[in-house]
């Protein structure tokens, strides 16, 4: 039987999937800034259609709709150990873009100085008050 199911171009695309879904896409919520709650919610999503699949794939295994369900809970339980860290590791990149905002803005008053001189182009790097409070 294990011989079986590993010799199945099915396994391999689902492990695939499951890969894709435990690592990639948690990494893209957290590279995103989405909150928590969204990550929970992209879990069980995630759950149900890797459950929904099997049950295609494997009907004669699924009794009833609650079948179903509970299995998705149980690939919900499976991808959040990987999909938790590789949300988090999303998350601690994600303070890049902020940095990268701050000096857009200060930037900002960079394109507006004319002939370059030193002086004035550490002037135009200042941050304005505009840039400061965020409008």
């Amino acid at each position: 039987m294990k011989d079986r199911i590993l010799a199945e171009p099915a396994f391999g695309l689902g492990v695939l999937v499951w890969i894709l879904a435990a690592t990639l896409f948690p990494y893209q919520l957290g590279m995103s800034q989405a909150p928590f709650l969204s990550f929970v919610g992209y879990l069980m999503i995630a759950g149900m259609l890797l459950a929904v699949a099997d049950a295609l794939f494997n009907s004669a295994t699924y009794r009833s709709l609650g079948d179903v369900a509970f299995q998705g809970l149980f690939w919900a339980i499976g991808l959040s150990v990987p999909a938790f860290a590789a949300f988090l590791i999303g998350t601690s990149t994600a303070p890049v873009t902020d940095a990268f905002e701050d000096d857009l803005c200060r930037m900002a008053g960079f394109a507006h100085v004319e002939g370059h001189p030193e002086a004035a182009l550490e002037e135009a790097l200042e941050p304005t008050e505009d840039c400061e409070t965020g409008n």
